[in-house]
């Protein structure tokens, strides 16, 4: 009924959606009785899981209700982008529909019929609910109806092999000759399918260690004081020989942060720009290569010894005691053993979900604030989306950044994904991400490295949104899960504070680089 808002409530300084009612709609009676009558709905809404509403009325002739915010992106969102659910996400999202219309039905609360664009994926791969409850209902509809709204929602965004757990349970649900007689019933076949424990890495005993642990039980029953001094110190030895070997032979080793901070220039000139259009711009200069995780790791190193002075560093806008650390950059260190983050894994092992990474790689899970404030810690600034793209296609309007001829193996984009994290890059040589400098033949005629694949980048360009609700950040260039490696490709769809795996950036200056 009216226009969305990312606002910021002054008075606890915290994020909110802010709904309004429509300006033209103010004199209606029924249209104000309307509005406060579903923020009503929605405000009675108390569930872990469902967006909650704050607070709702009118001041100076607005009619207004807010919400929670969270930085997400909705099923259908990821869907139109072209990217699909993997099994654990799919089965988080089926679980959380459950509990949120299992809520519903419990309290007997009047909502609409759930979309793809209610299902919210937020940090972490964490689901959410958009705030459905309504009064009254738009539509009248039935449980066997809200379970294949569902279950078909589910489906659309699921990659055709893969998920064999997710697809069977989304079938059942949507099938109404095996639909369960409820969502609390459902709920519980939800939790079969789902691991009892889900810790990634955990350390696991080989048969040496375990036949040890055994003898030491063993002597503790039969209070053998002998037994146990002797199990002990076979323990100390096994124990000092499988030290030995690792130190020597299965240590992994730190890897090196390569000296990829290297500028190019672009000179200044007429260039042609999207479908054609003549633009003309000043000198500049821009990253050779994509920031790369060992390049933002010395970043969080100078804001964690020098706490006091990263706030110069920030824009205006960004939310107050926002971290910069990307998601899933730091260990979780509440598991037992810790679950190392992706730059752990990047330095040690050089491994992250099934596929090849290290320092060098692009950093990712960064959102534009991060990327403003890296740039202006560096002393530079984001590159602006013409620069981008002039840095990207040179003069004459070529199509990919190597020219006009399409070739998969040149950049690292999805043409090779697979479902199957085991499998992939058969076509550009790399599953996921790749060592900023590694795809040579993504080069443009400014010497600019990676503008056709491995991440897409954040730009300094800030429009209205195609959807509506404010304004967003322009984000240019191919990624290695999207099929599109043209260099005029742009995304308006992810709001400044998203994150994501596919999702980096460089930057770029007015004056040239320091000479080492």
């Amino acid at each position: 009924m009216g226009p969305v808002y990312r606002a910021r409530q002054t008075n606890i300084e915290r994020l909110v959606r802010f709904y309004a009612l429509d300006a033209s709609l103010t004199s209606d009676p029924g249209a104000i009785h309307r509005f406060l009558s579903n923020a009503s709905a929605k405000a009675k809404v108390t569930n872990p899981v469902i967006m909650a509403v704050y607070e709702a009325g009118e001041s100076e002739g607005v009619y207004f209700y807010s919400c929670e915010y969270i930085p997400c992106r909705s099923v259908g969102q990821l869907r139109e982008s072209g990217g699909t659910l993997d099994e654990a996400t799919a089965l988080s999202v089926l679980k959380a529909a459950g509990e949120a219309l299992d809520y519903f039905a419990r309290e007997k609360i009047d909502h609409d019929l759930l979309t793809e664009n209610a299902l919210l994926i937020g940090p972490g791969n964490r689901i959410r609910v958009a705030n459905i409850a309504s009064n009254p209902a738009a539509q009248t509809f039935d449980l066997k109806a809200e379970m294949q709204r569902v279950s078909e929602i589910v489906l659309g965004a699921l990659p055709p092999s893969g998920t064999p757990k997710a697809r069977d349970l989304a079938e059942q649900l949507g099938d109404p000759g095996s639909a369960p007689p409820s969502w609390a019933t459902f709920l519980q076949t939800v939790a079969t399918y789902q691991p009892k424990a889900v810790i990634a890495d955990a350390y696991k005993l080989d048969a040496q260690e375990r036949a040890a642990i055994r003898i030491v039980e063993e002597s503790k029953k039969r209070q053998k004081r002998g037994m146990l001094i002797n199990t002990l110190v076979s323990l100390a030895l096994l124990a000092a020989a499988l030290f030995a070997i690792y130190f020597a032979f299965l240590r992994p080793k730190s890897a090196t942060v390569r000296d990829l901070e290297n500028m190019v220039e672009v000179p200044a000139g007429e260039f042609l720009y999207q479908d054609g259009q003549k633009e003309n711009l000043p000198t500049f200069y821009i990253d050779q290569y994509e920031v790369t995780i060992g390049q933002y790791a010395q970043f969080l190193d100078f804001i964690e010894k020098n706490p006091g002075k990263v706030a110069q560093f920030e824009h205006p806008d960004q939310p107050k005691d926002k971290p910069h650390e990307p998601v899933e950059w730091a260990d979780k260190k509440e598991l037992t053993p810790p679950f190392p983050g992706y730059y752990q894994r990047a330095q040690r092992w050089g491994k992250y979900k099934e596929a090849a990474l290290d320092v060098n790689s692009p950093v990712f899970g960064v959102d534009w604030f991060d990327a403003y404030a890296y740039a202006k810690w560096k002393g530079r600034r984001l590159p602006t989306e013409k620069e981008w793209e002039k840095a990207a296609r040179g003069t004459g309007g070529r199509k990919f950044s190597w020219g006009n001829d399409e070739d998969p193996s040149r950049a690292n984009t999805g043409a090779d994904l697979d479902p199957n994290p085991k499998k992939g890059g058969d076509k550009d040589g790399f599953k996921r991400w790749n060592p900023v400098d590694a795809k040579k033949g993504d080069k443009s005629p400014s010497g600019m490295v990676g503008a056709s694949g491995n991440v897409s980048e954040w730009t300094a360009t800030i429009v209205d949104s195609p959807e509506g609700g404010g304004k967003v950040p322009v984000i240019r260039g191919g990624n290695w899960k999207n099929n599109d490696p043209s260099v005029t490709r742009r995304v308006l769809k992810l709001l400044d504070l998203q994150q994501d795996d596919a999702l980096g950036f460089r930057t770029a200056s007015d004056t040239a680089p320091a000479k080492k």
